[in-house]
């Protein structure tokens, strides 16, 4: 699945922003303040509105909304467009949060009707969750959605898209430059190897998830470990988890008095990451190293259809940035990529059809354009001209051409 065209209205600086992202992979370039990040963030709401659930739900209730957010979806050759309107506060972190929420699906490619289905996204989620009890699940949906000429097969693929958005990923600028923040062990439940008193994000979700794909030992670890390790870019030559069986006991007193002793096994991890001669625990690795092996596991590992990412040039020296771009251009073929950035070195590695330029107007607001379609004819070509005989895009970029008007 991939996104062939945004609408975002009304959310931040995005009063009327539309545009068409590249299918493999988007580079969102601009001054600060210009609204990067407002584009993605809004992109980020999208899987939020699988998880917004309001206490009552009535069919089909009109919403005054805020924003909105309305997303055309390619699936096999067909168009799935999904509307959402949406109430929105941000709270003391900075994070949106969603007070009330509208949505529709225009289905037309796949059921031939021009019925716009009403649902929310929670529920299409539940239906499609093996884990979500059928009790729970919301009555007379299949025949609301039979109302609205819906077949079964449709509902399939409303699963399917939906499947696909809650698993958007976004990795922010700042989320893996600070490795002294890595604990230098965590613990898991040696049965099942499932977090005990870990949190689920951050770096130490970086380390379980690791942790988790080696002891899988899958085709990705694997495709990892050769990416980062002496035979790729040699940043380390070897990761390894140690883990030291651990036990703890507590009493529960049964009728009558009786004591009873539980015992409990669990895995003490602890990593550490080969470099030279040197074995050093996560946390003393430099920033440049922790990020680059963070990005290019979870390029490697993430199984997303859309990955956003933040400013992949912070902290990483200009050399691993050049493969990091390199190898986000690569697995941009299999899933689709948005990047934002300020660096010349990573326009280097692009094409002008994957270079978007980003404004901000005193009327407009944001506004998004492919740099291809941001200039004439004769422009084009000369800008062509200076890529195949005299520089990069990045060097054209620094030169301040691709801000002009």
């Amino acid at each position: 699945m991939r996104i062939s065209k945004i609408s975002i209205k009304n959310y931040r600086s995005c009063v009327s922003t539309v545009f068409e992202p590249h299918q493999n992979l988007t580079a969102l370039i601009g001054p600060n303040g210009s609204g990067k990040t407002n584009v993605l963030s809004a992109l980020r709401l999208l899987p939020l509105l699988c998880f917004n659930r309001p206490r009552h739900y009535i069919w089909d209730e009109p919403l005054s909304s805020a924003s909105e957010i309305k997303t055309w979806y390619e699936i096999g050759g067909k168009k799935l467009i999904h509307t959402a309107k949406l109430n929105l506060v941000t709270n003391e972190k900075n994070q949106d949060e969603i007070i009330n929420s509208e949505e529709s699906w225009y289905m037309y490619d796949f059921t031939g009707k021009k019925d716009r289905i009403t649902i929310p996204s929670w529920i299409l989620l539940d239906i499609h969750r093996d884990d979500v009890p059928s009790r729970v699940r919301p009555r007379g949906l299949y025949e609301y959605l039979t109302s609205h000429g819906v077949e079964s097969k449709h509902i399939s693929i409303l699963g399917q898209a939906i499947q696909e958005i809650v698993g958007i990923s976004y990795y922010s600028a700042s989320q893996f430059t600070n490795p002294a923040n890595c604990p230098i062990s965590f613990e898991v439940e040696g049965d099942n190897t499932r977090r005990t008193g870990i949190s689920i994000t951050g770096h130490k979700k970086y380390l379980y998830d690791m942790y988790q794909e080696n002891r899988k030992n899958s085709d990705s670890y694997q495709e990892f470990i050769e990416l980062v390790g002496p035979n790729g870019i040699g940043l380390v030559e070897e990761i390894k988890f140690n883990e030291i069986e651990t036990s703890s006991s507590n009493y529960s007193v049964l009728t009558g008095g009786q004591v009873k002793k539980n015992e409990k096994k669990n895995l003490l991890v602890v990593p550490s990451f080969q470099i030279s001669k040197n074995l050093l625990s996560p946390s003393q690795l430099s920033e440049g190293t922790f990020k680059t092996l963070a990005l290019i596991f979870y390029l490697v590992t993430d199984k997303s259809s859309l990955i956003m990412i933040e400013e992949p040039e912070v902290c990483v020296h200009h050399g691993l940035l050049s493969s990091i771009v390199e190898l986000i251009r690569i697995y941009s073929k299999d899933k689709q990529i948005f990047v934002s950035t300020h660096s010349d070195a990573v326009l280097d590695k692009l094409g002008i059809e994957n270079v978007f330029k980003v404004r901000r107007e005193q009327e407009k607001g944001t506004t998004v354009t492919n740099i291809k379609k941001d200039i004439n004819g004769k422009e084009l070509a000369a800008l062509k001209d200076y890529l195949s005989n005299e520089g990069s895009l990045g060097e054209f970029w620094k030169h301040g051409h691709l801000e002009n008007d």
